[in-house]
């Protein structure tokens, strides 16, 4: 079998970036993921492709054991039966997911409903299919009534709960206090740099630039620890932070 060069395969994601139609004649180089989100690279000659032959061209066999998505272009995802049909050319669709599974399990996500296939599902996962900044934004299942559940991201929640879940992205805020003045952050984790730049914004790192950092109040208790360059911190709701410049000449 003669292996093709990369100029007689169309990238259809290359195309779409571009704002250029595909062209109508293959191989195609089209996106398979799975349920992490984690794609690789699949080519495949027909345009016109059925579900069964993209979950061959992927080897993933016996094909009645696997479940087949195309991802559309605003993020929601469609189930391709393996007798079905999809278009390579015309419908925008250059990424596909394929789950080891017999059943589709539904939830909603900021109101949108989402077709997933598989019972688990990641925090992370979630904020993937939300659109959402992953660093900035927190993930909840709505509990009417109740306090809604936060799901972090190495979570692996359980869609096979009775009934259907609702979940909501929410932008983190969290309110520390840098220098004894209070500020809302948004993010779970800070580095050195992002909690000096907190006090100083306009600080930027250099031979003779450098800043003492300490904190209390944590997620390690009330202590008073050090911040170095090239750590991370994680945010707790009412964290204390020192930030005091130190001459290095």
């Amino acid at each position: 079998m003669t292996q093709l060069n990369d100029l007689e395969i169309e990238d259809v994601a290359t195309a779409l970036a571009a704002g250029r139609e595909v062209r109508d004649h293959g191989p195609y180089k089209i996106q398979l993921g799975n349920d992490a989100l984690e794609y690789r690279p699949l080519v495949i000659a027909d345009p016109v492709p059925t579900g069964q032959q993209v979950l061959e061209a992927a080897e993933l066999r016996p094909v009645d054991e696997y479940l087949l998505f195309q991802v559309l272009a605003n993020g929601h995802l469609e189930l391709l039966s393996p007798s079905e049909t999809t278009d390579l050319r015309q419908a925008g669709v250059e990424k596909f997911l394929a789950f080891k599974n017999d059943r589709t399990f539904r939830f909603f996500i900021d109101g949108e409903a989402q077709d997933w296939g598989a019972q688990r599902i990641s925090g992370r996962t979630l904020k993937l299919l939300a659109g959402v900044d992953a660093q900035k934004y927190d993930i909840f299942l709505v509990i009417p009534g109740d306090d809604d559940e936060l799901i972090e991201d190495r979570d692996l929640f359980d869609l096979g709960r009775p009934g259907v879940e609702h979940f909501a992205a929410v932008q983190i805020n969290i309110k520390v206090f840098v220098n004894t003045q209070p500020v809302v952050v948004h993010s779970r984790t800070l580095s050195y740099w992002e909690v000096v730049h907190l006090a100083y914004p306009d600080a930027q790192p250099g031979p003779n630039s450098y800043f003492t950092v300490t904190y209390a109040k944590g997620h390690e208790g009330n202590s008073l620890t050090n911040l170095v360059d090239g750590q991370h911190v994680r945010i707790k709701k009412g964290m204390h932070f020192n930030v005091t410049p130190t001459d290095k000449s």
